[in-house]
């Protein structure tokens, strides 16, 4: 077979799998990290060498049958964007952030049926910060009963929440508050199959173009590595040229700039491995070594992605205390009211701030507009203590 026939026969067979786990992290010790830093005069603390060279970020996938029975994993761009969504019923998400060294795991969220499950080792991740998370827990103390989940989610307890509460309440601050009673809601913008078809192979133009693959034979991991290689600046204008293409047709979208600025980008060819064992794809690595403006750099910093289908599906996990959106919702807005009129609340987060912003200006307000957020939910937005750049950084996750 050649390299092409290889890559495409290894990547089809995860279908076969009920469960594929990606690992995400980086190959080389706190040392070598260290050592990169100095080569590239772009020096690293022992600190964070330490901390990145420990961390796991781990993706799962799991369905009670094959994978590729499930909608949207083997069908790609043939689905034309229909036909999905009720296939993927039964389907589970998780991500996890482990470390490497004793496997402990400091951050967990799952996605089972209609229910987001999150569990999160606060302690942990302010040992990693380096910072003291003994004063946020403490504020968490004067927080009212209503707020009991977030306090069973600090202390490292599993809390759930209802997906479908959550979109509403999402697209509730997205339209400016809930919708009168018996008031039709907005539905959701499609895209149109033929734009999603025309992407697609504007996408394959683009990497059938500039992607090249070559079989480098067997290695002491692998029945085989290809080493799939692109000529980083070209393939980059092709492919913006793709998302540009298909952005403008999506409604709602705020679109692309036409032109692109690439001179950041590398001008040169950048390779990744793909290894294959057993016929399945195992791991693609790939060294940020390549796009260090220096021709002879003799120190590496590989990114590893592991790909495993050994795993079982992660369920719902037991004992999760149920957030209910509404009530922490009332909760806050009570807080910022508290605060508007002079009162105080007296809550202390150890530094996180939940007082008052200062209000907007009609400047404010009309250039928050022009990034397509309307006044009445930037007013919402301000009275629960969002600042204008604040507001301003969300822009994007709202229009």
């Amino acid at each position: 077979m050649t390299a092409g026939q290889k890559l495409d026969k290894a990547f089809d067979k995860l279908g076969d799998a009920k469960t594929v786990t990606v690992d995400l992290s980086l190959d080389a010790s706190s040392s070598q990290l260290v050592a990169f830093g100095e080569a590239i005069d772009d020096p690293i603390e022992k600190q964070a060498a330490d901390l990145l060279s420990d961390l796991k970020l781990s993706v799962s996938v799991g369905y009670d049958k094959p994978l590729k029975d499930a909608g949207g994993f083997t069908s790609g761009c043939a689905a034309g964007g229909s036909g999905g969504s009720a296939k993927n019923e039964g389907v589970t998400l998780g991500y996890a952030l482990n470390s490497k060294k004793d496997g402990k795991t400091y951050a967990d969220f799952r996605l089972v049926g209609d229910k987001a499950y999150l569990k999160v080792d606060v302690r942990g991740i302010a040992q990693l910060a380096g910072e003291d998370g003994s004063e946020f827990e403490s504020g968490l103390d004067q927080l009212p009963p209503e707020a009991a989940p977030l306090k069973d989610l600090v202390g490292g307890k599993w809390v759930s929440v209802d997906v479908a509460k959550l979109q509403e309440l999402s697209q509730q601050a997205a339209g400016g508050g809930a919708a009168g009673k018996g008031a039709t809601p907005k539905p959701s913008p499609s895209l149109d199959p033929s734009v999603l078809n025309d992407f697609c192979d504007s996408l394959s133009d683009a990497l059938s173009d500039n992607v090249t693959l070559e079989d480098k034979g067997k290695s002491a991991d692998a029945d085989d590595v290809i080493r799939v290689s692109a000529p980083a600046r070209p393939l980059v204008e092709a492919l913006y040229k793709s998302f540009t293409g298909v952005a403008k047709n999506i409604p709602g979208s705020p679109g692309l700039p036409a032109e692109g600025d690439f001179a950041d980008v590398p001008d040169r060819k950048l390779s990744a491995d793909v290894q294959i064992k057993d016929g399945r794809p195992q791991a693609v690595t790939f060294d940020f070594a390549q796009l260090v403006e220096k021709s002879d750099w003799s120190a590496h910093l590989p990114l590893r992605i592991g790909i495993s289908t050994d795993g079982t599906t992660q369920g719902a996990p037991t004992g999760a205390t149920e957030i209910d959106l509404g009530q922490l919702q009332e909760m806050f807005a009570s807080m910022a009211g508290g605060f508007e009129d002079g009162t105080d609340p007296d809550v202390d987060l150890g530094g996180v701030d939940l007082g008052p912003a200062a209000p907007l200006t009609d400047a404010q307000y009309a250039e928050l507009g022009k990034l397509g957020i309307e006044r009445s939910v930037a007013e919402s937005m301000n009275h629960s203590g969002l600042s204008f750049e604040e507001i301003k950084e969300l822009a994007p996750e709202l229009t």
